[in-house]
């Protein structure tokens, strides 16, 4: 029992300490500071299908055409936040009649907020956080909240409650929601997109998984994308279904749009990443190395400033040592 449990605690500090260009959620709380600022790819949005840059004016032009618009982002960069929110506000601007799904908002804390009308963040903010989480709503998605809040879009739910995580890690595929598991099985992953799969988590990982971790990672990753894709179910009536997630979760070839019907992803699906830039890097296409594709695996990339955090990966190994 004390090994699971260890386990369990390993696997889910982990996927906090992933490497992977999502930033974690447990360093959500870091200072404000941003690096490379003059980098000279900062503020350029890269059009990957046309394989040339394109203005803001441009992209909004897509967004507004939208059925499916998912926003890709590094949790704690607000830089990130701030474009979000463009983007949702002209949805409003534009009159689209829209739904907003978050990867920060359990179905536990969906509960809490369904149906009720709040006319500010900070009410939504104190409905949410009856269920406490480590997300740093204030800190880091107050601009979102706002323009959502401001058109009235309805807020949904698009992630597990944590205890619900916790035992789909323990135990596996028998704890996954019926509809999951059916979504999981009805779109199964090729055994490319399964090889990659386990490269990344290998590789996000700080060299310190193990195979039962790779295996449970994998797939809590799965389950978490089918279970955004499942948040949109029955939202027939709105225009533009949005997705905020990090930006791991919103890759075309194995992410969320994965688990849309068929028609769906044929239907104005568009999806952007934010994607903080990296010293000496100015070629667009090196950057598709960090999601382990030839390609950028995103419709638009928009490349910003680097949040000046401590490296995960020592911070995991110092509580480790601490443990000791």
């Amino acid at each position: 029992m004390k090994r699971l449990l260890l386990m369990i605690f390993s696997v889910l500090i982990l996927a906090a300490c992933s490497l992977s260009p999502e930033s974690p959620k447990k360093e959500i709380d870091t200072a404000d500071k941003m690096l490379l600022t003059d980098h000279p790819l900062v503020g350029k949005i890269w059009d990957v299908n046309a394989g040339q840059f394109i203005n803001k004016q441009q992209l909004a032009e897509h967004i507004v055409k939208s059925n499916y618009l998912m926003l890709g982002e590094t949790h704690d960069n607000k830089i990130h936040h701030q474009n979000q929110a463009w983007a949702i506000d002209l949805l409003h601007d534009r009159q689209r009649s829209a739904v907003v799904a978050f990867e920060m908002i359990s179905q536990q804390q969906g509960q809490v907020i369904a149906g009720k009308k709040y006319d500010s963040t900070e009410s939504l903010i104190a409905g949410l956080d009856h269920i406490k989480t480590s997300w740093g709503y204030q800190q880091f998605y107050a601009d979102i909240f706002d323009v959502v809040i401001k058109a009235d879009y309805t807020i949904l739910p698009a992630n597990f409650d944590r205890q619900k995580i916790m035992l789909i890690i323990r135990e596996g595929e028998a704890e996954l929601p019926s509809e999951i598991k059916s979504m999981l099985n009805d779109n199964a992953f090729s055994a490319e997109q399964i090889a990659a799969s386990r490269k990344e988590i290998e590789g996000s990982h700080c060299g310190m998984s193990n195979e039962t971790m790779v295996e449970a990672m994998m797939l809590m990753q799965r389950a978490k994308d089918a279970q955004m894709a499942q948040a949109f179910v029955g939202q027939d009536d709105v225009e533009t279904r949005v997705l905020v997630a990090g930006s791991g979760h919103v890759r075309k070839d194995r992410g969320v749009p994965f688990y849309l019907p068929s028609h769906d992803q044929e239907n104005n699906l568009l999806v952007i990443a934010w994607a903080e830039v990296e010293a000496d890097i100015t070629d667009v296409g090196a950057y598709a190395e960090q999601w382990g594709t030839q390609t950028l695996p995103f419709d638009y990339v928009w490349f910003t400033p680097r949040v000046d955090r401590p490296d995960p990966c020592e911070q995991f190994r110092q509580h480790m040592k601490s443990k000791e």
